[in-house]
């Protein structure tokens, strides 16, 4: 792990900075209703969950950065604080889980997505919001974390993607628009067979 969590630091003025990003894409993508049990991981502030909360049954964040979660408290959203490659949570637990521009700042990324498949449930959804790799503007913000010493890693949106066909029952899009990327991962309602990739506890 990053041995300057810039996260904790930055909690109580990110939403400031950074929270003014449109959700609409997000909520058409999702189809959430109102029995939607959802987990926001690496959700931060709650910025997005207080959001989608009107709309679900329950939403809870996740993150790792105890400063961001103090803030997403103010909004009264639930929070849990863990790494994303080793969640306290038991399988088929949420019925969709957002990470919203967050992919890029995780210290395994296909660990953390194995983490998500596990707890995601039958017929439930993943929906990855990353910003787009391939766009130039994007391009100088990765420099810039990389500047910044940020544990950053940006994926290209089909990267993620081939990395998520590798489960059993997995139906994998990719939708991009004006510089943002959201990779879309169903899981198919039907009982998986003994080929899956990983041992579910």
């Amino acid at each position: 792990m990053a041995k300057f969590e810039h996260f904790n630091v930055i909690g109580p003025i990110y939403d400031r900075i950074f929270g003014r990003g449109s959700v609409d894409n997000l909520l058409e993508l999702c189809r959430f209703n109102s029995t939607n049990n959802v987990l926001d991981l690496g959700g931060g502030t709650g910025r997005v969950a207080a959001a989608i909360k009107p709309l679900v049954q329950i939403v809870i964040v996740g993150d790792s950065a105890m400063g961001m979660l103090k803030e997403a408290r103010l909004k009264e959203v639930e929070d849990f604080m863990a790494y994303s490659e080793c969640l306290p949570l038991t399988k088929h637990s949420f019925d969709r889980i957002i990470m919203v521009d967050a992919f890029h700042h995780l210290a395994d990324q296909e660990l953390t997505l194995r983490e998500m498949w596990r707890v995601l449930n039958l017929g439930g959804m993943i929906v990855i919001e990353e910003p787009d790799i391939s766009n130039f503007w994007v391009k100088l913000i990765a420099v810039g974390e990389k500047l910044l010493l940020m544990r950053s890693r940006f994926l290209r949106p089909e990267t993620i993607a081939q990395m998520a066909e590798q489960y059993d029952d997995a139906d994998v899009s990719v939708k991009k628009s004006k510089g943002v990327a959201w990779v879309i991962i169903e899981k198919l309602s039907k009982e998986r067979g003994a080929s899956d990739v990983r041992d579910e506890r």
